[in-house]
C-alpha cells in the first residue's frame, strides 16, 4: 500500500487520514476518501505551510481505471468536456483503486447511453449526492434540435425508472 506523506495527510479531515492514496510520477497525490477524491498538486509536498487539496465529490466521477502495463491511471469525469485526470502511478494502486471504484459505484444509481443519429453519444445519469438523487445529461458532441429531444427523452426515461419526477 502507498502511504500518503504526513505533511499531506494532516490536511485531511481526521476521519479520512487513513484512506488509501495513490502517488503519481509527476508528484501529485490522490486520496480515495469517503467524503470525496482529494487531489494534492505536485507542489503540495514540497512547499512550506499547510497544503490545500482540491476535493471532488464522487458523483462527479464517471470512472477510474488502472492499466497495469505502464502503470497508467485515468479518471474520467461525468462532464465529457472536462479534461481527464491522468498520470503514471508510483507504488501499489490496489487499495486506492478498490476504494475509488466502490465510492464511484455507490454514487451511481442508474445510467443509460445512446448514440443519436449524428454519432454523438448521449449519457443520462442518476447519481446520489448529499441532498439525494439527481440526474445529469451529457453529450460528447453536438446536438441539433431533433437530437436534443432524443437526449431529453433519455433523461426522462432514467429519471422515471428511479421515481424522480
Amino acid at each position: 500500500m502507498t502511504t500518503l506523506p504526513d505533511s499531506l495527510s494532516s490536511a485531511l479531515p481526521s476521519r479520512e487520514r487513513r484512506s488509501p492514496s495513490l502517488e503519481l510520477e509527476d508528484g501529485r497525490w490522490m486520496v480515495a476518501a469517503k467524503s470525496g477524491l482529494y487531489v494534492f498538486g505536485a507542489e503540495a509536498s514540497s512547499t512550506d505551510g499547510e497544503p490545500t487539496p482540491e476535493v471532488f465529490p464522487w458523483y462527479d466521477v464517471a470512472r477510474a481505471r488502472w492499466e497495469a502495463e505502464g502503470s497508467l491511471f485515468a479518471l474520467e469525469w461525468v462532464d465529457p468536456a472536462r479534461t481527464p485526470l491522468t498520470g503514471r502511478g508510483v507504488g501499489d494502486p490496489e487499495d486506492f483503486m478498490r476504494h475509488a471504484s466502490e465510492y464511484v459505484n455507490r454514487s451511481i444509481v442508474l445510467h443509460s447511453q445512446v448514440e443519436v443519429g449524428n454519432g454523438t453519444t448521449v449519457t443520462a445519469w442518476v447519481r446520489r449526492g448529499p441532498d439525494g438523487l439527481f440526474s445529469v445529461l451529457t453529450a460528447d458532441g453536438a446536438l441539433g434540435e431533433a437530437r436534443q429531444r432524443e437526449a431529453v427523452a433519455l433523461e426522462a426515461r432514467v429519471r422515471d425508472a428511479v421515481g424522480l419526477d
